[in-house]
């Protein structure tokens, strides 16, 4: 039978008072210790507080400063860009004001051309390249708040007039119900309808308001760039003006509008050949032919730098060829290539949104995409084909 271990005790009195002394040691130094901890988080929490409160007004300071600042800036540009700019502004619907826009593209459009011109300098570059990187930097900021502009502008508009023959017959099923325009109206502006519920809504606060139903209806189709809309609205205004059946305009107007939505979806599905044969000549055909010209620009560079090419000149004068080295360097031709890429894919991009939509601007929001794969696409098969031929060259 195994001895049960027991922790040795204490003996006597002398070990028994020193147990208890070092009892009490311990636990008033466990308390000194908790409460220097307690008093050292108390201190740092009131020292961040301090400088908290203290940097608060500062930075609210320097928010409103640049904020004011995008807005000087701003207003410094013509009334003409900013009367156009405010209303795109209003066709995208962000709450956002043209002269706060125009002064922070033109603060962003100030910084990113030092910066970019900063980096050239440091890599060495040519001063011919600098100016040329600083004005692509330039370029490429208010290309981009266009670029943005334009997509939040189609966007809402697609999302607007998907939903517009259901809004349209959803009116005109209210209005044979025997409600008013004004309550088919608010009716109709559920929220699956997405922006044009905001804008029914809104239409219907301008009535409550003491706003003519025509007059808020004008104003709503200016706020919305939409054909269909537009085309819509003027004739449900003829309708009202006129006391005809407007219930049946209204389903005559949907049914057009599904028809030639039901037209592009047939578009689009015709299309779609001529759409793949234009993204694969830019993303395999374009890559494969510019990688497989490097590869032979840098092989006949290898073999014209172990051959003297003046000798074999003068022994060919008496003939009708003369032989001179390339003038092509492969990283030329490399650049040449990314450019290129860059130049086709951007076209592609806007030619085939225009081919399934019938708008260039659809084909804006596959731009960023199409260029990289296609660049990353050339840069693989570069290395690829640089790899099978690597062998040959080092001949």
């Amino acid at each position: 039978m195994a001895k049960s271990s027991k922790k040795p005790g204490p003996k006597g009195i002398g070990g028994l008072i020193a147990h208890l002394i070092l009892n009490i040691i311990l636990r008033n130094a466990i308390n000194l210790v908790s409460h220097i901890f307690i008093a050292v988080g108390n201190i740092a929490i009131r020292v961040f507080t301090i400088i908290v409160n203290t940097l608060r007004p500062i930075a609210r300071f320097f928010t409103n400063f640049v904020t004011s600042l995008h807005e000087r800036l701003g207003s410094y540009f013509p009334t003409n860009v900013r009367g156009k700019l405010e209303k795109n502004i209003v066709y995208a619907g962000i709450p956002r004001n043209p002269e706060e826009t125009l002064g922070t593209t033109l603060m962003y459009s100030m910084i990113l051309p030092v910066l970019t011109g900063v980096i050239a300098v440091t890599m060495g570059a040519s001063l011919t390249i600098i100016v040329l990187t600083v004005a692509i930097s330039f370029s490429i900021v208010w290309a981009t708040m266009y670029v943005l502009l334009s997509l939040l502008i189609e966007r809402r508009t697609e999302s607007i007039e998907n939903v517009l023959p259901d809004v349209l017959s959803m009116i005109s099923q209210n209005m044979i119900a025997g409600m008013t325009p004004y309550n088919a109206l608010w009716t109709a502006a559920r929220p699956e309808f997405g922006p044009l519920a905001i804008e029914i809504q809104r239409v219907a606060r301008d009535s409550l308001a003491g706003v003519s139903l025509e007059e808020a209806l004008s104003n709503m189709v200016l706020r919305i760039k939409s054909r269909k809309l537009d085309r819509a609205v003027r004739l449900m205004i003829q309708g009202m003006r006129s006391g005809g059946d407007l219930p049946a305009v209204l389903q005559g107007i949907a049914m057009d509008i599904r028809t030639e939505q039901n037209l592009m979806k047939t578009m689009r599905a015709e299309t779609a050949a001529q759409a793949m044969f234009i993204i694969f000549a830019i993303l395999v055909g374009a890559p494969l032919l510019f990688a497989s010209s490097i590869q032979f620009i840098t092989l006949f560079s290898k073999i014209y730098s172990r051959i003297d090419v003046n000798v074999l000149s003068q022994q060919a004068q008496s003939g009708l060829m003369t032989i001179h080295g390339l003038s092509i360097t492969p990283d030329f031709y490399f650049m040449y290539a990314i450019i290129t890429l860059v130049i086709s894919a951007f076209f592609a991009s806007l030619l085939v949104g225009l081919i399934r939509t019938g708008r260039i601007s659809s084909g804006l929001s596959s731009v960023p995409l199409l260029v990289v794969v296609a660049v990353g696409i050339f840069v693989g098969m570069n290395y690829g084909i640089g790899s099978f031929f690597k062998e040959m060259i080092a001949m």
